[in-house]
């Protein structure tokens, strides 16, 4: 049995030194593995450095004082990477970060200092990827992203994405993986933000920066695509000939400024001029040859994203308030019906859309928020605009008419309701037709009649089989002139009629008729009618020097009957050609 200890001995085992640590030292405990509220200094904080916002919050003043006066509504998130010493902003608070330590410099005040946060967990695989997709649904929900800066943060993403994989990822993949990692960016938008990337923001970064939108981006690209094509049309084969991508970016570099300044016509206006000695075509046949190209790529954006109608929408009865009857519809762009069914000949598409009744209100109706009403002044103005000659139908008559028409499943079209959303017949196009008879302020002034009447007389001429130089874009007259097709290019029937009927109503036979003199007689007797023809239906436009002329031509009442006389006639030459009986067929 051991002895006892001395008092000597235990006072030299008590004065002995202190025990000493034999494993590793620990700079700092680890990170929780939840989320975990915490009170942070702003020398333990770090601002998120890939933050897709590269330029000062518009609102950054007025945040500022807002928490000088309150202090934070929300702590902000934060997390940390592995093995670095400070915690970052995970999704949105840069700017709040800022404005603390601008607060703590003025003020001293300890509030600003020390900060209660949301601490969360770092992904060990997929951190960066969150951080970066955190910050860009942050920012789009409080709207503070410019186009430009959206596209720079997803093609960072895109850049994070192909590390993980070790290979590179379509727009698709992108778009799936963006999706499921809660920031769906549809593949089409992907593909404009990185043509912009690659094309545009070499060329005018200050412009883009600067607050350049979508719109005026996708306008931008539309352009480039079209003159594009153009080129490559007139240009194949010949010596010599400028890539386009330098001559864009030339032309386009000229206008990298700020985005308050940018016009997309401006930029088309000088591009077409740069672009005429390269094709050997003058300025109004490039600039037709682009207009078409446009067209042909808004026809095929509209096709991708049909509007589906309900199949059978029920007959309802008219409201007795006229103010819930109707909305607006002036605002919505027309929606374009495919059918998906298989392909048909035009004759026969023809035949079909033409047997459809219009869809009522209650099938045109989409999840889309509507615009808000007209006003008293607004709706009779709108009513005015559209009444030629008034009808002498009384309101009982016409409700006697719907209810007889309503037992056999047909709705009859309502004037007011039609007038005051517009949307009476649709024809696509450059300019989309939706109202035949309402003109657009913004459209009511000659120049811009002009161009519309061009393009549309441009429409008519490519589809009747003519070629695309037939028609020709003019500074006077109604905007366009008609070129005679090459001697040796046999044209269809409906191609050299439809020719005779654009030349009859751009007037160039009258002005021919007004230039004849006695002692120099035009041989134009057979042309007399055709000469007459553009007078009686339109008039005669301003032309050099002689002066608009409206004495000669059909008044506004009867061009509408005509309309309806030519409508009528087209429906009983279809119900003839599918051999309908009637109760006069012989």
């Amino acid at each position: 049995m051991a002895s006892k200890l001395t008092a000597d001995e235990i006072t030299g085992k008590l004065l002995q030194g202190s025990f000493s640590r034999s494993g590793p030292s620990v700079d700092r405990l680890p990170d929780p593995i939840a989320d975990t509220p915490m009170v942070l200094t702003l020398d333990e904080l770090s601002a998120y450095e890939h933050n897709p916002r590269t330029v000062t919050n518009i609102k950054y003043q007025e945040i500022k004082d807002s928490i000088r006066v309150r202090g934070l509504d929300q702590p902000p998130q934060v997390t940390r990477r592995p093995g670095e010493k400070k915690f970052i902003i995970r999704n949105g608070g840069n700017t709040r970060l800022s404005i603390l330590r601008e607060l703590y410099s003025e003020t001293g005040d300890e509030r600003f200092y020390r900060i209660s946060v949301l601490f969360r967990p770092w992904d060990g695989e997929r951190g960066e990827i969150i951080a970066l997709t955190g910050h860009l649904a942050e920012n789009d929900l409080r709207g503070n992203l410019m186009f430009i800066e959206r596209a720079v943060g997803i093609e960072n993403a895109r850049a994070i994405y192909e590390q993980e994989t070790g290979e590179p990822i379509s727009q698709r993949e992108l778009a799936r993986r963006l999706k499921a990692d809660g920031y769906p960016v549809s593949q089409s938008h992907i593909s404009k933000m990185q043509e912009t990337i690659r094309c545009l923001l070499p060329v005018i970064p200050a412009a883009l920066y600067s607050g350049l939108g979508k719109h005026q981006v996708e306008r931008l690209l539309a352009l480039r695509k079209a003159a594009a094509q153009t080129w490559q049309t007139h240009t194949e084969g010949k010596p010599n000939v400028t890539d386009f991508e330098v001559l864009f970016q030339d032309v386009l570099s000229m206008f990298d400024g700020d985005a308050s300044e940018f016009v997309c016509e401006r930029v088309q206006d000088e591009l077409i001029s740069h672009m005429k000695e390269g094709t050997g075509r003058t300025y109004e046949q490039v600039l037709l040859n682009v207009n078409e190209n446009l067209t042909m790529a808004r026809r095929s954006s509209v096709i991708e994203t049909p509007l589906r109608l309900p199949p059978t929408p029920q007959v309802q009865p008219q409201p007795d308030s006229e103010s819930d009857a109707y909305r607006p519809q002036e605002d919505q762009e027309p929606k374009t019906l495919q059918s998906e069914s298989k392909p048909q000949s035009p004759d026969t598409q023809v035949i079909e859309k033409s047997t459809l009744a219009a869809p009522s209100a209650s099938a045109l109706k989409t999840d889309k928020p509507l615009p808000p009403p007209l006003s008293d002044e607004e709706r009779i103005a709108r009513l005015e605009a559209h009444v030629v000659t008034p009808v002498s139908t009384t309101d009982r008559v016409f409700e006697i008419k719907r209810q007889v028409a309503a037992l056999d499943g047909e709705e009859l079209p309502d004037f007011k309701a039609n007038a005051l959303v517009s949307i009476p017949v649709q024809a696509g196009g450059l300019h989309p037709i939706s109202d035949v008879w309402y003109i657009e302020r913004i459209m009511d002034q000659p120049d811009q009649l002009r161009q519309v009447i061009a393009q549309l007389a441009h429409e008519i001429a490519t589809t009747s089989g003519l070629n695309r130089d037939t028609v020709a874009q003019v500074p006077g007259g109604l905007g366009f002139i008609c070129h005679e097709p090459p001697m040796d290019l046999e044209l269809t029937e409906l191609a050299n009629n439809t020719l005779t009927l654009l030349q009859a109503i751009s007037g160039v036979y009258a002005i021919a008729l007004n230039r004849q003199t006695p002692e120099a007689p035009l041989d134009v007797a057979e042309f007399q009618f055709t000469a007459a023809l553009g007078q009686l239906l339109i008039g005669s436009p301003r032309y050099e020097d002689r002066e608009a002329v409206l004495a000669g031509r059909l008044d506004d009442a009867c061009i509408v009957k005509l309309f309806r006389l030519i409508r009528l006639g087209r429906r009983l030459v279809e119900l003839e050609a599918m051999n309908v009986d009637g109760p006069y067929t012989s």
